[in-house]
């Protein structure tokens, strides 16, 4: 899998320190664990996928790729605080580190990511989440078995911070917010109203969120 374009991590940075500052503006100096959300997410993508030898279980791919976005929110909020909240640092970190050898040694023993299986490789991601590690080539691995590539990462993550924006200004934080829509999660509705717009429009952060605006205040404001 191609690392982003340097313009397209640029993009996703700036949207994540958007979203960072609504959240906290000394969100950089703050020390918010953004690892342990990491490896959280991690074993909540571990129980879409499916584990138990017991039981039957069918890997939800979708919701799959939904942790792993959330993944990439964290990870990217702890480069750009290794960088000292410099966007233009952190995205060239993250091109140059997104190509390294894949192979690496942690506690030990030395681990092959392409030779994982993805419960294994989530595993992996989580142990090295606890302890405050990133293997940027890991991460790559499990978009990559996802069915990610470049393109679709920038869609995904966007459509997600987008969301994120939405839920916050509408008063997620507070309790306000309503999220189930006519019967749909929001994310069932960004999903939708995503598929209406260009994807690779340099305007479609604006737009999506005019949309999302626009059925929100239709479905739930108008109720």
């Amino acid at each position: 899998m191609n690392a982003p374009s340097l313009a397209v991590l640029r993009s996703m940075l700036k949207l994540q320190v958007d979203m960072n500052v609504k959240i906290d503006p000394q969100w950089h100096v703050a020390g918010f664990a953004f690892l342990r959300a990491a490896l959280v997410e991690a074993a909540e993508a571990l129980e879409h996928y499916g584990w138990k030898w017991w039981k039957k279980q069918t890997p939800d791919m979708a919701q799959l790729r939904i942790e792993l976005i959330d993944i990439w929110h964290f990870l990217m909020s702890d480069y750009l605080v290794r960088a000292g909240n410099d966007q233009e640092g952190a995205a060239r970190a993250i091109a140059a580190e997104w190509s390294a050898p894949p192979e690496f040694t942690f506690d030990g023993k030395r681990y092959a990511p392409s030779r994982m299986d993805l419960r294994e490789q989530l595993e992996l991601l989580a142990a090295l989440s606890a302890v405050r590690r990133v293997h940027l080539p890991l991460v790559v691995a499990l978009f990559k078995g996802c069915g990610l590539d470049a393109a679709s990462l920038y869609t995904a993550y966007v459509s997600k911070n987008i969301l994120n924006h939405f839920r916050q200004d509408h008063g997620y934080k507070t309790g306000e917010y309503v999220k189930m829509w006519q019967g749909l999660e929001d994310n069932a509705h960004m999903e939708e109203l995503l598929r209406t717009l260009d994807a690779a429009s340099d305007t479609l952060p604006a737009r999506l969120y005019e949309a999302l605006e626009r059925r929100y205040r239709e479905t739930v404001k108008a109720a």
